[in-house]
């Protein structure tokens, strides 16, 4: 029975259904905690570029180091949870995916995904 068949939907669907139903989601609520809200489509993909083109470098500086790696550390410090505000972290990570996990679209993306990662790992492609 194909993934179609099934009621699955494809790979891309799936990808894009997450990205805009999850991933913008909390992208764009955590900004908004900070006062940070886009007004226009446009500066909606500009703060996914800057997030994107961001996290790329942050992985290559944190592999060198350099003459900013000091304030990195500060600064990373500074915005180091607490134990208390960790665990209240995962709880809060654990209740989303719970209720994430209610709804069937999302579920149903994360399946074809991972079928179509399995199918890539066996050789299906």
């Amino acid at each position: 029975m194909s993934k179609e068949a099934a009621g699955l939907p494809t790979p891309v669907d799936a990808y894009n259904h997450l990205f805009d139903n999850v991933h913008a989601q909390v992208f764009f609520g955590k900004l908004a905690n900070y006062g940070i809200q886009p007004t226009t489509e446009k500066e909606a993909a500009d703060l996914l570029t800057i997030a994107g083109n961001l996290r790329h470098v942050a992985n290559e500086k944190a592999a060198s180091d350099s003459k900013f790696s000091g304030a990195v550390s500060a600064l990373n410090n500074v915005v180091k949870d607490t134990p208390q505000q960790a665990a209240f972290t995962n709880q809060a990570i654990k209740q989303a995916a719970a209720e994430l996990m209610q709804d069937a679209s999302v579920y149903n993306s994360v399946l074809s995904l991972k079928a179509a990662e399995a199918a890539a790992l066996a050789g299906d492609n």
